[in-house]
């Protein structure tokens, strides 16, 4: 009697192993198991080789037509080097700069976007595949449109327009990394030791195009669920539009946000594409910098652990972001 009391738990491990032995959960596992290899192998395998390659100072040497893969174990020696070194801060300040003001400007603007996409007007569709536009271009391609827009010399389209309407007297070569606000030294000075310079602007102007229309139309697709008796409500009490947007808007779409959040912020840690094909390694922010020491100098080990110490940052960040979020469900 004791025993088929407890086998009779359906939480218990004889009686998990049963449903599963038995098929009943055969179906669920299908349909899981490839999910589960496909992040073995693409995340987790890659992680762990990354890591591995992170503590040797590997190299590669290329014998009679062939390329070997050598390294010599060393720790956190990479580690303790980078940490010691002025450059890898200098490009974690950039880095962390690129981030913020790129995170703040999509959330802002963004939402912004969103509250006038979500109005009915005449042509409200034809302004919403407008809009759109940039996201499908490709990064390259953006990167060379905006190069083209940013050129120092006459041809250059901004300098063009401002020459014509006599805003400036000369090309001002936009992509060049010199301080911002010179003729604001306290300011100027503050700013730069934050990372911020002429070219990092101009790269987050052109990134912020291609990847606005994405945050607008998710944040779009939050308020669209919002239902409107809530608002027709508020407006009844007498709440002004910014209560409404602080006390209804935000909070319910606090979980979109929380995944654009996540989103961008591994995709700009990790950038790439824009930076290097407008400035090349003129701009060595954390990923541009790993890249170089691997590709370039031939410092394996020193890339990978840069490369390591992006994912552990955007992992940091998103635990944050993601226990923000449930705090504010359990409230």
């Amino acid at each position: 009697m004791a025993r088929l009391q407890l086998n009779a738990n359906p939480w218990s491990w004889s009686a998990r192993y049963f449903r599963a032995a038995s098929g009943e959960n055969l179906w669920f596992a299908m349909l899981i198991i490839p999910a589960i290899l496909i992040l073995l192998g693409v995340i987790v395998i890659p992680m762990a080789w990354a890591f591995k390659m992170s503590l040797a100072n590997t190299s590669v040497a290329v014998v009679a037509g062939h390329g070997t893969v050598q390294g010599q174990f060393v720790g956190l020696q990479n580690y303790v080097q980078l940490l010691k070194s002025s450059q890898f801060w200098s490009a974690f300040r950039e880095t962390l700069y690129f981030w913020v003001v790129s995170i703040v400007l999509e959330i802002v603007v963004g939402i912004g976007m969103a509250l006038l996409l979500n109005r009915q007007f005449r042509g409200y569709w034809i302004v919403r595949a407008v809009i759109f536009i940039p996201w499908a271009i490709p990064t390259v391609v953006n990167a060379t449109l905006w190069g083209m827009i940013f050129n120092g010399n006459n041809y250059g389209a901004l300098n063009d327009l401002l020459l014509r309407w006599g805003w400036i007297k000369s090309p001002i070569v936009w992509l060049n990394p010199s301080p911002v606000l010179v003729h604001i030294p306290w300011l100027s000075h503050a700013l730069y030791w934050l990372g911020s310079n002429q070219a990092i602007n101009a790269i987050i102007v052109g990134d912020e195009w291609k990847t606005l229309p994405i945050v607008a139309f998710l944040v779009l697709a939050g308020l669209q669920m919002i239902p409107h008796e809530l608002y027709e409500a508020a407006r009844v009490e007498g709440a002004s539009a910014w209560r409404q947007l602080t006390y209804i808007t935000i909070p319910l779409i606090g979980p979109i946000l929380s995944v654009v959040l996540i989103l961008r912020t591994m995709q700009l840690l990790r950038a790439f594409t824009i930076i290097f094909t407008l400035e090349g390694y003129g701009l060595p922010l954390l990923s541009i910098s790993a890249y170089q020491q691997a590709f370039s100098f031939g410092n394996f080990g020193t890339g990978a652990a840069v490369a390591f110490l992006i994912g552990v940052i955007a992992l940091i960040v998103s635990y944050f972001y993601v226990k923000g979020l449930y705090r504010e469900e359990l409230q």
